[in-house]
């Protein structure tokens, strides 16, 4: 891969990082015991008491990929079992990945709107935290501790100034939830979700949608997001417009070493 080919990729991995940044400090004030290295190419995350591989990961790898002994190293330290993320053409032979990413980079203002009859979405402020994150919960169905801590993020994650929280009602019920993190000038897509009982109806497609549209309202030129490999929130992201630019793999640290 040239480097013409890498600079969208290298754009991606930037605004996947400053997200992390937010979603590890939210954890970080909700009380985790999270250890990070931060130092502007790499961003590597350690939480101990906690093994979800949200919070022990390493970013900034697949634009350095002969550097993954540091990331094995950190992980090392720490004592956990943490995931690396790569370009798949970089992974080792035999080393199998455990997860696959279809990455996405677009100008939100390039994305049409998605309407569906009946539904609204709209911008929350902090008050509403709690009953946003139930809707991700409902959604997502995460497993006890994994919920317990999200819910402890829910507050920290509302109050930051470059957070935008959405909720979507279908004829006055609440249904769906999303979030848009934006960080010098450019967009985060997370946190998407539709209760099982509303599904297949191109919610998640007019949230994605709704959230271009209020990046582009905060001067956003570039909006990224990403998404389990041919897995229907991928084939929604391709279907609201936004180009599909690359994959990215986690692996293993223990894999590498």
């Amino acid at each position: 891969m040239d480097d013409r080919s890498r600079a969208p990729l290298a754009t991606f991995g930037a605004i996947h990082r400053a997200a992390i940044r937010a979603e590890w400090a939210a954890a970080g004030a909700a009380g985790l015991d999270l250890r990070i290295v931060d130092d502007g190419t790499f961003l590597l995350g350690a939480a101990p008491a906690f093994a979800s591989t949200m919070f022990n990961r390493a970013l900034g790898f697949a634009e350095h990929p002969d550097r993954t002994d540091v990331a094995v190293a950190f992980f090392a330290q720490h004592g956990v079992e943490g995931e690396v993320v790569l370009d798949p053409a970089d992974v080792p032979a035999g080393v199998r990945p455990r997860t696959r990413l279809d990455v996405y980079l677009g100008d939100p203002a390039d994305i049409p709107p998605a309407p569906v009859e009946g539904l609204a979405i709209r911008v929350i402020d902090d008050r509403e935290a709690e009953t946003w994150m139930d809707l991700v919960i409902e959604g997502y169905a995460p497993a006890g501790e994994m919920a317990a801590m999200w819910r402890s993020m829910a507050a920290h994650s509302a109050g930051a100034p470059d957070r935008r929280m959405l909720l979507g009602e279908l004829d006055g019920r609440l249904v769906g939830a999303s979030s848009l993190l934006v960080s010098r000038g450019r967009g985060w897509l997370s946190w998407a979700t539709v209760i099982p009982a509303a599904r297949g109806r191109g919610i998640q497609q007019a949230m994605i949608a709704a959230r271009a549209r209020v990046a582009a309202e905060q001067g956003c030129d570039l909006i990224a997001a990403w998404a389990f490999a041919s897995a229907h929130s991928s084939h929604n992201l391709a279907r609201s417009g936004l180009p599909r630019i690359g994959e990215r793999v986690s692996v293993r640290a223990a894999d590498l070493a």
